[in-house]
């Protein structure tokens, strides 16, 4: 259907929303007998792409309600955190493909996701508490028989899918954003807790699911994962800051990032860097100064590829910049 299709009457729209809800409920009330989890997403894809044919024929007041009662029927199982992630990472999907279809239209009305992408990115929304206690128990009853192991599996890949598709969601409200959606409260609230994913590591696989492309070496980017989704959200979130003051601190949580202990994560938080350069161009060259010393230390990084991924984001911003930065680093101290 097209956006001039007519929209559908109200006694129907209500029954088209219901049926629509109840196919983005598809991962956590899958088919009686089991489902391959592609034809999970195939399905989930489509509600996606019915949901927004419906809302292009519709005017923005009737849209509002209905986007209302989507948001609210992923928080109706807030208490159930299965339930919870499934809902919330089908809410971001569509939130995302809402954004791509309507833009600029779309992000003013989008503002109650800001507070539940934060709390799908906090570390409180982890599925299980940091620390060793919590990991053996999961290990030693998945010694006894697996299935608290199997739940641990299925819990890590839901939240990883939950927090990709938040981030893909949120970058396309950045990038779309006309000036009015993003103001300083919300920017420090978000920026820790999207450079935090730079370091993520990708979960192992869940009962009846693929290893995730990107948890493969030298895939880190892979499109459409957390790591590449997390890299352009970075990047249009420093650039939709509405003060340059912003930048700063953002910019600081990905240096940080490249002194993580994974590889994987140092080059995630290097393409970061390049991306954040990408969107800012000249404007870059205020950060630089503090990005010498963490470039410094990535010269002599024992990973090939962190190394060389560094040293070409460092020739470019010699290139950019008109300084010797190689001589620059030499002379700096550490940070």
């Amino acid at each position: 259907a097209s956006a001039a299709a007519a929209p559908p009457p109200p006694a129907h729209r209500a029954a088209l929303v219901t049926m629509l809800l109840r196919a983005l409920d598809v991962r956590r009330t899958p088919p009686a007998g089991g489902c391959p989890a592609s034809a999970v997403d195939a399905v989930e894809a489509a509600a996606v792409d019915a949901f927004v044919t419906v809302s292009l024929q519709l005017t923005e007041t009737s849209f509002v309600p209905v986007f209302t009662q989507v948001v609210e029927w992923a928080k109706a199982r807030a208490a159930d955190a299965p339930a919870a992630r499934t809902r919330l990472a089908a809410l971001f999907r569509l939130s995302g493909a809402l954004a791509d279809a309507l833009r600029a239209v779309f992000v003013p009305l989008a503002t109650p996701l800001l507070d539940l992408a934060a709390a799908a990115l906090d570390p409180v929304s982890d599925p299980t508490p940091a620390g060793s206690g919590p990991a053996k128990k999961r290990r030693k009853s998945g010694g006894m028989g697996g299935e608290g192991d199997t739940a641990a599996r299925v819990a890590e890949a839901d939240t990883w899918r939950m927090r990709t598709n938040a981030l893909s969601a949120l970058r396309r409200l950045f990038v779309h954003d006309a000036g009015d959606f993003l103001d300083a409260g919300r920017f420090n609230q978000l920026h820790p807790l999207i450079t935090r994913q730079i370091t993520a590591t990708p979960p192992p696989a869940a009962a009846g699911e693929d290893v995730l492309a990107e948890a493969e070496d030298g895939a880190h980017l892979t499109d459409g994962g957390l790591g590449a989704e997390a890299v352009a959200c970075v990047a249009a979130l420093i650039a939709a800051a509405p003060d340059d003051a912003l930048w700063k601190p953002a910019h600081r949580g990905v240096l940080l990032a490249t002194r993580d202990a994974a590889p994987r994560s140092r080059l995630i938080a290097i393409a970061a860097l390049s991306a954040v350069v990408d969107r800012l161009q000249e404007e870059y060259l205020a950060l630089l100064p503090e990005a010498i010393p963490f470039l410094s230390e990535l010269f002599e990084d024992p990973d090939e590829a962190v190394e060389g991924a560094a040293r070409s984001l460092t020739a470019r911003l010699t290139e950019m910049s008109g300084e010797d930065l190689k001589s620059l680093m030499a002379e700096g101290g550490g940070a």
